[in-house]
């Protein structure tokens, strides 16, 4: 174990999951019992971080694995996942109960979806499509994009598909009018956002609603730079990184507005994590003297009231004894129909109070956005949430929730970000446990693309030999 006293934060590298040579990871997820990787090659690897066994679910496909996500069930966390075998087909993997002890796991595989109704139409677009899974959306879209020198670009129409990952029912069919010069950056179930280039030098930045076919669009200049990174987040913001290191938060309005900058430690950025960390707030303790009792759907105030009642007249009687009076006993009776009445009159009121504070908490709690961002036009989000409702994948951000993120640089410098400010937790490079011969090589030379994810308390960081996974402490 390494210390960084200065941050009052410690890690554990837990352990390394080596891949071959030649053949880089594709995609990466974690969560608290399994790491999972899939590599160009079509690799699939499960490790099982509780016994630190590694299991080869599939040792070769057609394609490349481009996406992992953990399932969910009932909103709660779930070890089954799916994986996106290219455009081709999603397979869905159930872990078994046994899985967490047993030396020799086994994970079954449940389903293998394809996309295409017809193997024609996925050997056709196979080259052009451009493939988003979320844990609950599948989305693709094929588009022909130059591959030639020098780049003649002229418009094209481009058909996207939206699926329910786990019923494969198809939600949304449209087409999209791009340039045939495009850049990816993110799909989170709703939105889809683009750069499409104009000329060599020109280029507009796009957020397409994939339900409601709209379409933001900014204009970037030429001394914009290079836009590495750009992550759909809530509030209707995109997380960009540009010109390798720089790291903005922008508003997707008419100016495309900064609302807060950060610098990166270190060099240029080769891979990003955002996680929403969800700041639960208490709920409001009624109030004592409300003297509410619900029972089948039925509020009763009576056997609280009695209760009281009988305090006051034992209270009554006990000064009354004192000062040697006797209880006249329709006297008694009158008060208990005084106090009743008073009760019942108060309740009504505090059953009004307290009913306007469970709304208020209610809101104040549930009422989020999609993941990714709110939409600003009432009858756009209506329609959204209709059609996503119906379907079952309405994925709810609460409101209240903090945004954090993971990054690493080419140098090996793993930073972390939250509202207090950005720290480096630690150089995967200067980690005596790796091996040395690695390190001097270089665990980010070989240009691949880089993937780092975190499952609180796993960091999975893939590199050109293979996935290193360590346990964090005092995030």
């Amino acid at each position: 174990m390494e210390n960084i006293e200065k941050n009052k934060f410690s890690y554990i590298l837990i352990d390394y999951i080596e891949t071959r040579f030649g053949d880089p990871i594709s995609s990466l997820n974690i969560n608290s019992n399994f790491c999972i990787i899939g590599t160009m090659l079509g690799r699939l690897i499960l490790f099982n971080i509780n016994t630190h066994k590694i299991t080869v679910l599939l040792d070769g496909s057609d394609e490349e694995i481009l996406h992992i996500n953990f399932s969910t069930n009932n909103n709660r966390s779930s070890n089954d996942f799916y994986c996106c075998v290219g455009d081709s087909s999603i397979l869905k993997y159930a872990i078994k109960p046994n899985l967490m002890d047993n030396n020799n796991p086994i994970a079954s595989q449940t389903s293998n979806i394809k996309n295409y109704q017809e193997d024609y139409l996925h050997v056709k677009y196979c080259d052009n499509a451009i493939v988003y899974m979320t844990k609950e959306i599948f989305f693709m879209i094929a588009i022909e994009q130059i591959k030639k020198k020098p780049m003649i670009l002229n418009t094209t129409e481009s058909n996207y598909i939206v699926k329910n990952i786990e019923t494969q029912e198809v939600i949304e069919k449209g087409n999209l009018r791009t340039t045939n010069y495009i850049v990816p950056f993110d799909f989170d179930g709703k939105y889809f956002v683009y750069l499409q280039f104009f000329t060599n030098v020109e280029r507009m930045l796009c957020s397409y609603n994939v339900y409601c076919q709209k379409t933001w669009k900014h204009l970037l200049k030429s001394n914009f730079g290079i836009l590495n990174y750009c992550k759909l987040i809530k509030d209707n913001k995109l997380f960009i990184i540009r010109n390798l290191n720089q790291c903005e938060f922008r508003m997707m309005d008419d100016n495309f507005s900064i609302t807060h900058t950060f610098s990166h430690n270190g060099d240029q950025v080769i891979s990003i994590d955002l996680y929403y960390k969800i700041i639960r707030k208490p709920k409001k303790e009624k109030a004592k003297s409300s003297l509410i009792e619900q029972k089948d759907g039925i509020t009763n105030i009576y056997k609280f009231h009695k209760e009281d009642i009988k305090k006051s007249n034992t209270d009554n009687k006990y000064k009354i004894s004192k000062n040697n009076k006797k209880i006249d006993s329709t006297s008694e009776i009158e008060t208990k129909k005084n106090n009743v009445n008073a009760y019942e009159e108060n309740s009504k009121n505090l059953k009004n109070e307290n009913l306007s504070n469970d709304l208020f908490y209610e809101k104040e709690v549930d009422d989020g956005s999609y993941k990714g961002i709110n939409s600003n036009n009432n009858e756009e989000e209506n329609e959204d949430k209709n059609k996503l409702k119906k379907d079952g994948n309405y994925e709810n951000i609460k409101a209240n929730s903090l945004l954090n993120i993971f990054l690493v640089d080419i140098d090996g410098n793993v930073n972390y970000y939250n509202e207090n400010g950005i720290k480096t937790l630690f150089n995967i490079n200067q980690i005596k446990e790796i091996d040395k011969a690695s390190r001097e090589r270089g665990l980010f030379s070989l240009n691949y693309a880089y993937f780092i994810k975190y499952s609180q308390p796993y960091l999975a960081i893939s590199t050109d030999n293979g996935c290193y996974i360590f346990q964090l402490k005092h995030i």
